[in-house]
């Protein structure tokens, strides 16, 4: 797996990334490609085994459902939880 394919096979999904007026939108596309290919150098490398990057891809997923935040902070790779907002609180009641 190449972080450059799995890009361009989430586009050809059309659900994460979109264009308007010839202009691409991918509001969470450089976190993916940059978790993607951190994740497939330390594979490479032989950091990661088989369940660690599942487990990285399915954190990937999570975040491009917005299930959670995915983010860097100072080179390393931090998840949270999505708090619910007033309005998912109230109609999950």
């Amino acid at each position: 797996m190449e972080a450059k394919n799995f890009i361009i096979d989430l586009i050809k999904e059309g659900k994460h990334f979109y264009t308007v007026d010839n202009v691409f939108h991918g509001e969470k596309m450089f976190v993916v490609y940059s978790v993607v290919r951190w994740v497939v150098s330390n594979a490479k490398e032989g950091n990661f085994d088989n369940s660690q990057v599942k487990n990285y891809l399915n954190a990937i997923s999570a975040y491009l459902n917005n299930e959670i935040e995915l983010f860097w902070e100072r080179g390393v790779i931090y998840v949270s939880k999505k708090k619910e907002s007033k309005k998912e609180r109230e109609h999950n009641a």
